[in-house]
């Protein structure tokens, strides 16, 4: 089992950089010396270049703001193909629908078995570099979650049991 912890935003869009905020804050608390089955990635904005790191992966975490018309800060999960709707619209210009990384993964049969996101809603995407207070405040759950289902994960592995979820 390889678990990976994929972290999407744009650092310079505000709210937009709350999935890599929160894998730079987890991958602090892990050993990944204890856990060598557990990586954490900066996905940035880079598109398809990051179907080749899912190669072995059979549960994939992805952190990432969204826009659902939600209240600003509100920390979703989204499963299944409940994923591929969330990501039809890019929040940036720049950024690769995660639908067509995963639909490309799966064309070289890359996917990972097992798939979540856990996502807030944003509130401001411009370029100042700092995040909304909503967001700001509504950080601390989206860690809490994504740092749940890690632990969840880890638990299954020890128990011997690899199957998805």
């Amino acid at each position: 089992m390889k678990i990976l912890v994929l972290g999407l935003g744009n650092l310079l869009m505000n709210d937009d950089a709350a999935g890599l905020e929160i894998i730079y804050r987890l991958q602090k608390q892990y050993d990944l010396n204890k856990y060598p089955f557990l990586h954490f990635m900066d996905g940035g904005t880079l598109g398809l270049d990051i179907v080749p790191h899912l190669s072995d992966v059979t549960h994939l975490i992805i952190v990432d703001a969204v826009d659902l018309d939600l209240k600003p800060g509100t920390v979703v999960k989204i499963e299944g193909d409940d994923i591929h709707a969330v990501f039809e619209s890019k929040l940036s210009p720049h950024q690769m629908g995660l639908k067509d990384i995963l639909t490309a993964a799966e064309l070289v049969d890359m996917k990972p078995e097992y798939v979540v996101m856990y996502g807030i809603q944003i509130k401001d995407i411009n370029m100042d570099q700092q995040f909304s207070k909503e967001v700001l405040d509504g950080l601390n759950k989206l860690e809490e979650a994504v740092k749940s289902e890690i632990e969840g994960l880890i638990s299954k592995l020890k128990d011997g049991n690899h199957k998805v979820p």
